[in-house]
């Protein structure tokens, strides 16, 4: 019973590690074709998975089990589409510099009254005369925000006039055209090129922190996969070590029975065995069921219940839990993590975008000096190709200059703005700083963790081998009636008991590793894993 409880101890240990929403996302294993050792995951069956004729199994390997989570986990896609999303925010900042074509038209009718003899053309009026004034005009208009915050614009304008009376026009009605162009340069508040620009870099700036989402979702996941496998390697691992206890007490049991028979062994030792035997049995059956519970999570993780035909197949993991001691350097292991995790890498895109804000909220303080300046061309004619070839003959040229200047008194909103943006950026550094200690803490602890399994496995190894020892010295005892059969169940007991800590030992050192890779950022890179964003990048 000794053995039965410390299992049912350790097999609660198995508690559901995360809880995913699972979709589609594509992922691809290196590149090329699968002869080079690579190949695009676009099916909905990962490559490599074997099925058997009667689909009572799946064959994977943990590298298929993270491709197959990564394919349908919901997290991800959602991740990916943010990343989509990122270059339309990037084209929509672009286009504050596309150009504007703009078209008005205007129709004026007025007729007022009029004592104006200068308008009536008569010296001898002398009633109140109707006077009537008609104007249509149109402009076409193409302009464009350049970089530099200037305003560039280009115009053609059109103007028919008719008067009635109209005794001092000499053209009537009488078109008058123009084609002016010009700019207005903002010089201080809206001006140069990194305010104008810096809404493009920020924007771009986001397309690489969702980036970085989606890959530090994608590291969450593949390193979730990677415990739940071992987790159910850890599991079959445990039956294995159970039938073979079961083993030992039958074979014992036996033995026993024989002895009895031949009155060479008192009754109640076989009595002892057949406990031994019962609570073996017991073992089997629990760890059974731990199986299927390990099985069950590992399978809702990579979401084979989306495909019904291989949802109810035996997992069989094909990686097996090797011990193989690797020597760890910490120093190189934090700066590995410090150049590989997508966490830091999305901070400090977002503390680069705060100090962006920060330089335009100070652009915003200055006041508005606008410089205007510009050329005009003009005709005029009694018909509107009359008008036309006065206006490109170049006849008739202007120019006009200007300044404009403004400041706002005390300038309150945009201070807000800039003291409000200063305090973002100092508390975008310090959430920066923040990740790179919690980083570091980590990977000192995933370090330890993994040199802490290595004696583990060393210990527990060493502890198998003594119980062995003792279970045959017990052995021979007994042959010669100088041990009992309690005591050999005891010795079978404690090396199955040494066994299940080897084993476990062993398998937490196969996570402590997966754990390392991630807390590096590595984990993508141990298996080939590319992400598809990645590659479009």
């Amino acid at each position: 019973m000794i053995i039965m409880k410390k299992f049912t101890k350790m097999t609660g240990m198995f508690e559901r590690k995360i809880i995913l929403f699972l979709m589609t996302v594509v992922v691809t294993l290196g590149s090329g074709k699968p002869s080079s050792g690579s190949e695009e995951l676009s099916a909905k069956q990962p490559a490599g998975i074997e099925i058997d004729s009667n689909l009572k199994f799946v064959s994977l390997s943990l590298k298929e089990s993270i491709v197959y989570a990564l394919r349908n986990n919901f997290d991800i896609e959602v991740s990916k589409l943010n990343s989509k999303i990122s270059d339309y925010d990037i084209t929509k900042e672009k286009s504050r510099f596309d150009p504007v074509f703009k078209v008005t038209g205007n129709i004026q009718n007025n007729e007022t009254p009029s004592t104006n003899l200068l308008q009536l053309g008569s010296s001898t009026a002398t009633a109140i005369r109707p006077y009537v004034m008609d104007q249509n005009s149109g402009s076409a208009v193409l302009q464009s925000l350049v970089p530099t915050g200037a305003t560039l614009y280009l115009s053609y304008n059109i103007a028919r006039s008719f008067y009635d009376p109209s005794p001092f026009q000499l053209l009537n009605p009488v078109y008058t055209n123009y084609v002016e162009a010009g700019l207005t340069q903002p010089l201080l508040k809206g001006g140069g090129w990194f305010y104008n620009r810096s809404l493009i870099y920020i924007a771009r700036n986001n397309k690489k922190i969702s980036l970085a989402q989606f890959k530090s979702r994608a590291i969450t996941v593949s390193g979730t996969v990677q415990e739940s496998y071992w987790n159910y390697i850890r599991a079959t691992e445990n039956l294995k070590v159970a039938k073979k206890s079961l083993e030992r007490a039958e074979d014992l049991l036996r033995k026993n029975r024989t002895q009895v028979e031949v009155g060479t062994l008192a009754p109640v030792d076989v009595i002892d065995a057949e406990s031994g035997v019962a609570s073996r049995v017991e073992f089997v059956i629990s760890a059974e069921n731990a199986i299927k519970d390990q099985e069950d999570e590992l399978k809702r993780i990579i979401n084979f219940a989306d495909n019904e035909i291989i949802s109810d197949a035996t997992i069989v993991p094909t990686d097996k839990p090797i011990f193989e001691p690797k020597k760890v350097e910490l120093k190189d292991t934090i700066k590995t993590a410090m150049e590989n995790r997508p966490e830091l890498t999305e901070l400090q895109l977002a503390t680069e975008n705060a100090g962006m804000q920060t330089r335009r909220r100070k652009n915003e303080l200055y006041p508005q000096l606008d410089f205007t300046g510009g050329i005009r061309y003009t005709g005029i004619g009694k018909e509107v190709s009359n008008a036309n070839d006065l206006v490109f003959s170049e006849s008739y040229q202007g120019e006009f200059l200007g300044l404009t200047f403004s400041i706002p008194i005390g300038n309150r909103p945009a201070r807000s703005e800039y003291n409000k943006s200063k305090l973002n950026e100092r508390q975008a550094t310090i959430n920066f700083k923040k990740k790179e200690l919690d980083v570091v803490v980590e990977v000192r602890e995933a370090v330890r963790q993994v040199m802490t399994n290595i004696e583990r496995v060393k210990a527990t190894r060493k502890a198998r081998e003594l119980a062995i020892k003792r279970l045959e010295n017990e052995e021979n005892k007994f042959s010669v009636g100088r041990s009992t059969s309690l005591e050999i169940l005891r010795a079978q007991e404690n090396l199955a008991l040494a066994e299940f800590e080897e084993t476990r030992a062993i398998i937490d050192y196969e996570i402590s590793l997966g754990n390392l890779e991630r807390a590096k950022g590595t984990i993508l890179d141990v298996y080939d894993i590319k992400l598809e964003e990645e590659t479009a990048t």
